[in-house]
């Protein structure tokens, strides 16, 4: 360590903010309290509706609870610090800050895999969706998930020199230097979770990729379609799922590009790139809301009595699909 800089300095503020501080500040808290809000909101919907309660309900709602504490976060810490750009601020802060975001970001982002497996079981096998996601086995699913989350954090502690914290004036989770004259400027723990997380998100995608090709058969050529209250359903719950894939691949590639490198000079890009998660959050969120007929009527106080079917819609699906087959 030397006279001019100290071990967590990536992690205070510059002092004194500028305008594109108090911009970026904003927007990251504007946008936090709007995906705050969505998330609340969705997670009513899937207590009110009875449509929801079944696993894909389930691990909406589960993801819904990760997406909502990342964004806690960002309205909490990141955007008030970032207006703020306090030199005096405890670099633990951004380290807490990093271990609570980053632990609800992942989450959200795993439990995502399993809504879009449980649209494809329900879109390839319906016969067996009963079977498979038994409220007990979602239940399991669920813990899994948010324990393997933790545990997939746990080498960021354990090998040394691999801390990521938030940084008020380069606006991302960056890796702080275990000495200010060390050259390397990313952590490895950092770029293999950050790369995997990103081929495990290409995989989800081929996996809708399959599962819209099996909706076209079952439309084309069983002729299932809107007039199939569970079929519709089932579509609907698919392009909920999908158009989170595309815009999380989006941030998920500014995650791996930027890859917490303090050395990355664009701010305006790890601006956009920290803030993208979050949109990917709010649009989630939106989608259960702009998706849904049930949910839009209710929420447009235009319907007095909510649109029932089936809590499992896929048993019903899969009695269509057996007689037309």
């Amino acid at each position: 360590m030397n006279g001019t800089a100290a071990y967590g300095d990536e992690l205070r503020g510059r002092g004194h903010p500028t305008a594109t501080d108090v911009i970026v500040g904003i927007l990251t808290m504007m946008v936090g309290a709007f995906a705050i809000a969505i998330g609340a909101t969705n997670l009513v919907i899937i207590k009110k509706f009875d449509i929801f309660h079944n696993a894909f309900g389930w691990f909406w709602a589960s993801r819904t609870v990760g997406e909502m504490v990342f964004n806690s976060v960002n309205f909490f810490y990141c955007g008030p610090i970032t207006i703020m750009q306090s030199s005096e601020i405890p670099i633990e802060f951004g380290f807490a800050v990093f271990i609570v975001g980053y632990y609800g970001g992942c989450a959200a982002c795993a439990m995502h895999q399993f809504v879009s497996a449980n649209r494809f079981v329900a879109v390839w096998f319906p016969l067996k969706y009963s079977f498979i996601f038994k409220w007990r086995t979602c239940l399991y699913i669920i813990i899994i998930v948010w324990v393997q989350v933790a545990v997939v954090m746990t080498p960021y502690f354990a090998i040394p020199c691999q801390m990521i914290g938030y940084s008020p004036k380069h606006y991302d989770f960056v890796f702080v230097k275990c000495d200010p004259e060390m050259e390397r400027d990313f952590s490895y723990v950092g770029t293999v979770v950050n790369r995997v997380c990103f081929v495990i998100c290409l995989g989800t995608v081929c996996l809708d990729f399959f599962t819209l090709g099996r909706i076209i058969y079952l439309s084309t050529v069983l002729k299932l379609g809107s007039s199939n209250d569970n079929f519709a359903r089932d579509v609907r719950f698919f392009a909920q799922t999908s158009m989170q894939n595309m815009t999380m691949i989006v941030a998920l590639v500014f995650i791996v590009i930027i890859n917490n490198r303090v050395s990355f000079e664009n701010v305006y890009i790890k601006a956009v790139g920290f803030l993208f998660f979050s949109i990917t959050c709010l649009n989630n969120g939106l989608a259960l809301i702009l998706f849904n007929p049930e949910v839009r009527a209710r929420l447009g106080l235009t319907m007095r009595n909510q649109h029932r079917v089936g809590q499992t819609g896929s048993a019903a699906f899969s009695g269509q699909i057996t007689s037309q087959s």
